[in-house]
């Protein structure tokens, strides 16, 4: 008997698939410029405060910024698991390298087919519940 699936399921499937690219855009918003301006030439008023203040603004658009902190704080708890570095195997040969089958990545990290399922279901629960979808 299969279970019922949520509404949301393929919702959380989409965000999971598109992390590693939100991943890379949140990183180049958030990354420094290293250049130093040796011109010494004045910037006008609050040139240091204005570089800092226009890096603090830089985000992704609202929804994307909480689809992928939904993502990334489910991988950061998987990680912790004992279990863990199998269970991001299996996210990560599903969803972003797409090169396995949930079975196919089963096999790969060496777990039965049924308890790849049973983690990768999970793991899509965490990233609903983080992002808001899932009553505790």
């Amino acid at each position: 008997m299969s279970k019922t699936r949520h509404r949301w399921w393929g919702y959380v499937k989409a965000m999971i698939r598109a992390y590693p690219e939100l991943k890379e855009e949140y990183q180049e918003l958030h990354a420094q410029s290293m250049a130093i301006d040796m011109s010494g030439m004045p910037k006008g008023s609050g040139g240091a405060s204005r570089a800092l203040e226009n890096l603090a603004i830089q985000e992704l658009p609202a929804t994307q910024q909480r689809e992928y902190e939904a993502v990334r704080k489910a991988v950061e708890a998987v990680l912790q698991k004992p279990n863990g570095k199998a269970w991001y195997s299996i996210i990560d040969l599903v969803y972003w390298k797409n090169s396995h089958t949930i079975a196919g990545a089963a096999t790969a990290v060496g777990y039965s087919i049924d308890r790849a399922k049973q983690l990768h279901g999970e793991f899509i629960r965490m990233v609903a519940k983080n992002y808001g979808l899932m009553d505790s």
